[in-house]
């Protein structure tokens, strides 16, 4: 089979794949920024999920690149990604958000844990 016939096969596997999990994964980033640790892992997987991304194009792309070798780690990546995508939903979907008040003042406080600052009451 020639280089460019291999090259359409495999995009036209990983690439819808990939990009449904793109989806997934930023689907929930707004969210994630309203706590820290849960921000910072979103932020590393989204790093990770563009490298592993990137590093396949490459492959692809290149007329000497392992092909084989790329869609190897297409599967190995997008089976970790199928994992731990939905694992970092469920953290995003326990953020919580409540509201704090003194005297006139209403603080909203988000987080997985959220609590209201020295002086304020939950609402």
């Amino acid at each position: 089979m020639d280089h460019p016939t291999r090259v359409s096969q495999i995009q036209s596997r990983w690439n819808p794949v990939f990009d449904s999990q793109y989806v997934s994964l930023t689907f929930g980033g707004a969210k994630a920024k309203l706590d820290p640790t849960v921000y910072k892992q979103y932020t590393f997987l989204l790093a990770d999920f563009l490298e592993v991304r990137r590093v396949i194009d490459a492959a692809l792309a290149s007329a000497t690149g392992d092909l084989e070798g790329a869609y190897a780690y297409a599967e190995e990546e997008t089976g970790e990604f199928a994992m731990t995508i939905p694992e970092l939903a469920k953290s995003v979907a326990k953020i919580k958000t409540i509201s704090c008040v003194r005297a006139k003042v209403t603080k909203k406080v988000s987080g997985l844990a959220p609590r209201c600052p020295s002086g304020y009451k939950k609402k």
